[in-house]
């Protein structure tokens, strides 16, 4: 023990490191670093690209809706939460007109459609679009775009973009009107841009005016609606007391309420009818009752007749007796006095 106390360590000694690892590089590992580049997608809106190039890249862009404006790209606003209440509301009754007159079909999901114009070509994706049965194209189940014209075009507005807002109102407006679409609806939520146009002899849109607060599509004969409506977003089962609406909103619904209203009706009829035949029943049952009773007080009259009769009879035959019994005992009496 005191041998290893007279031992001398070394204090803060740095280790010794054989001559051998001197020259060898040393590894130092790499961090990346805490806080990372941003990596949100850029939007390319403004971007002059080929038609080509659009197709194939930026149609079915994951990340933007892009349309393509004679060789620049154009974004399509982003919606916000009333917009969607307003397009739902509206989508739902074009739907139900459709589905019940049966004349065309609706197309959504950013389905584009190429316009090949007398000074430009664009591509557009409306909100929603209407494709007529006459329409001489039809689009196929797996068709991404349509490759004719449609007859009826909808976009609804937000106020997030005012290129946007100018894109609905202004320029597609007029290429819609030259590239044959029949009608064009513009949907704002505020109110300030609600716009519906339909193309005249000339080939030029003209404002479709509200009647009463009602807008009637000459494409889609019978589907009508309420301006108003479009704010208010009543239910559908509210609608079907509407005559602007009972042709065409929710019409298998009416028919089963009608088919169940007639069946209450005739449950209700029968019901009643039951009623009458019991009060029928039951006044013929209390008929023949006080017929009963009257036959029950008739025998008993009877019988009493007949007990007053027998007693009659009895007393009769009593007194016959006693007569009877007279005339011997005066017989008896006249023989001895002839004796």
């Amino acid at each position: 023990m005191e041998a290893l106390q007279q031992l001398s360590m070394p204090v803060n000694q740095p280790p010794v490191i054989p001559k051998f690892f001197h020259h060898l590089p040393i590894d130092i590992p790499h961090f990346p670093p805490l806080i990372k580049k941003d990596i949100t997608p850029q939007s390319e809106a403004g971007l002059m690209v080929s038609e080509k190039d659009y197709w194939e890249n930026y149609y079915e862009h994951p990340d933007f809706r892009y349309e393509w404006n004679n060789g620049i790209l154009e974004v399509k606003s982003v919606g916000d939460f009333a917009s969607f209440v307003q397009s739902e509301f509206f989508y739902s009754i074009i739907k139900e007109h459709i589905k019940t007159m049966r004349t065309a079909i609706i197309v959504g999901l950013d389905i584009g459609f190429k316009l090949v114009l007398p000074n430009k070509t664009s591509i557009r994706k409306p909100d929603l679009a209407v494709i007529l049965n006459s329409n001489p194209v039809q689009i196929e189940p797996d068709d991404c775009t349509y490759k004719g014209c449609f007859d009826m075009c909808i976009e609804f507005l937000s106020d997030s973009d005012k290129k946007g807002l100018e894109n609905d109102t202004v320029i597609k407006k007029n290429e819609y009107s030259m590239g044959g679409v029949k009608e064009y609806f513009i949907l704002d939520r505020n109110k300030k841009e609600t716009s519906f146009y339909r193309l005249n002899s000339k080939g030029t849109y003209q404002k479709i005016k509200p009647r009463n607060g009602i807008i009637e599509s000459h494409v889609l004969p019978g589907f009508k609606f309420r301006v108003k409506d479009l704010y208010s977003q009543p239910p559908l089962e509210k609608l079907i007391k509407d005559a602007v609406y009972q042709p065409y909103v929710l019409k298998s619904y009416q028919e089963q309420s009608q088919k169940t209203e007639k069946e209450r009706l005739r449950a209700e009829k029968e019901r009643l009818r039951a009623e009458d035949a019991e009060k029928t029943i039951e006044t013929e049952r209390q008929k023949t009752e006080k017929e009963r009773l009257r036959a029950e007080d008739a025998e008993k009259t009877i019988e009493t007749e007949r007990q007053k009769t027998e007693k009659e009879r009895q007393r009769a035959k009593k007194a016959e007796k006693e007569a009877k019994k007279l005339a011997e005992k005066l017989q008896t009496i006249l023989a001895e006095k002839a004796a």
